[in-house]
């Protein structure tokens, strides 16, 4: 998971509405699978004041994607322009510039995408920095509930879209825009479930090792050994009695985190219920 959290300089205040922006929270974030076959690798913006992200993946073949994410303040003027623009120079001016995917919110809400053109002046230069660089706009769709197409997809490979869709509002949380869902087509193949052993905690003996632990004599294990050692002793004695009482099993990881176990998996499905039933009833 790559993150930016919101800053001063990406969310300066605004004097008419000083409770505008939360001090905490925000920012933006990129999330890549960990069972793709694929090397990333966060792409340092240098001195880039604007709330933007850029994740370069690199596949098996080779051949170089960079997936970019960008929330822009609808009130900041050329300073953020030329920082979001010097930011995606330095990505895109390359002897051999790999394939960009640009999506986010830009707020450029008077822009016409059809025409490429915009009555604001600071949006018709976004517009025309776009073109510049060899990006086109894919997003023909409003995206927010006022009818503005408010988060938009920026990309020099477009053959590499497919399924490019709008989703209904509140589809996956509680908010004003409505999600942007879209796929990339390029060959990359998923890496090998490994096996691991992990402790089945729901048989364990919990009274027999409870047991075993009161019969420990720990004054005599630590009466001449230093904190350290003591350390060492009591994960050595508690590892000990812990393979004692709780059998281990093997199991595909399937790149899932060690603590997600069926309860977690229960609990996720009980919450995308009711996700789709707040849908239905809000």
């Amino acid at each position: 998971v790559f993150r930016l959290d919101r800053s001063s300089k990406s969310h300066p205040p605004d004097p008419s509405d000083p409770k505008k922006f939360r001090k905490n929270g925000g920012g933006v974030l990129i999330g890549v699978r960990v069972d793709l076959n694929v090397i990333s690798k966060k792409i340092v913006l240098s001195n880039c004041p604007a709330e933007m992200l850029a994740v370069q993946l690199t596949l098996e073949n080779g051949m170089k994607c960079v997936i970019s994410t960008c929330y822009r303040v609808g009130t900041l003027g050329m300073y953020n322009h030329d920082s979001v623009v010097r930011s995606l120079r330095s990505i895109l001016c390359k002897k051999k510039p790999p394939k960009v995917f640009l999506v986010g919110d830009f707020n450029l809400s008077r822009v016409s995408w059809t025409d490429m053109s915009s009555p604001v002046s600071i949006e018709q230069a976004f517009v025309d920095s776009f073109n510049e660089l060899g990006l086109k706009q894919l997003v023909d769709n409003p995206t927010h509930i006022k009818g503005n197409t408010l988060d938009i997809l920026l990309t020099n490979h477009e053959a590499a879209i497919n399924n490019l869709s709008i989703l209904d509002h509140d589809s996956v949380c509680k908010s004003d825009h409505f999600p942007v869902q879209f796929d990339i087509r390029c060959n990359v193949k998923r890496k090998r479930s490994t096996k691991r052993k992990c402790y089945n905690f729901k048989r364990a003996n919990w009274d027999a090792l409870n047991n075993d632990l009161l019969q420990v004599n720990w004054n005599a294990l630590f009466r001449t050994r230093d904190i350290d050692q003591c350390w060492n002793v009591t994960k050595h004695v508690l590892f000990k009695l812990v393979d004692k009482h709780i059998p281990v099993v093997t199991i595909k990881s399937d790149f899932q985190p060690p603590g997600f176990d069926s309860d977690c998996y229960t609990a996720c499905r009980d919450k995308e219920r009711l996700r789709v039933k707040f849908k239905q009833t809000k």
